[in-house]
């Protein structure tokens, strides 16, 4: 009894540090870009997702639009981009991608959006957006509207706020 007390007074620091390695990775592993690719700029978003009410032969539902968000440095909080119309990001140096794919996406709770991997499909040439080839969009809190779309909201605009957490990939 008193070696199995002892074997595992000297692996808890093992186990306790293999846990903190675990906790301070910043993405999860279901929506991670190729191994062969790096992490280049870490940008905090803020602004809305946009959803229009319609209705098809399935129901009524609100279809996603657009998002439209300000995306800022952390370590200074000044806003350093725009994010848009066909999950497009314009910097403020000019450099222009746009990501109008999903190549992986997690699972959503119904209120905040699902963290959610980027595929680049018109890349920056020069710039700071310059290479960037997967966009990582983790910690998303809001973006997903609770109101139901209803036919008295047919064709009603629907502005919901969201913050999120940006990781571009060169």
């Amino acid at each position: 009894m008193r070696a199995l007390f002892r074997l595992s007074f000297c692996l808890l620091p093992f186990l306790l540090s293999s846990c903190a390695s675990i906790q301070q990775e910043p993405v999860q592993k279901d929506i991670n870009p190729p191994a062969n690719v790096q992490p280049i700029m870490h940008l905090q978003a803020s602004g809305e997702q946009i959803f229009r009410c319609v209705h098809d032969m399935k129901g009524w539902f609100w279809r996603f639009e657009a998002p439209n968000a300000y995306l800022f440095n952390p370590s200074n909080g000044q806003a350093v981009a725009k994010h848009g119309y066909r999950f497009s990001f314009v910097h403020n140096d000019g450099s222009q991608i746009a990501s109008s794919r999903i190549t992986k996406i997690g699972t959503s709770d119904g209120k905040n959006l699902a963290d959610a991997l980027f595929t680049v499909t018109a890349r920056a040439h020069s710039g700071s957006f310059a290479k960037v080839s997967y966009i990582q969009r983790i910690n998303a809190k809001g973006g997903i509207p609770q109101v139901k779309c209803t036919p008295a909201r047919e064709g009603q605009i629907n502005r919901v706020p969201f913050e999120a957490d940006f990781i571009f990939w060169r």
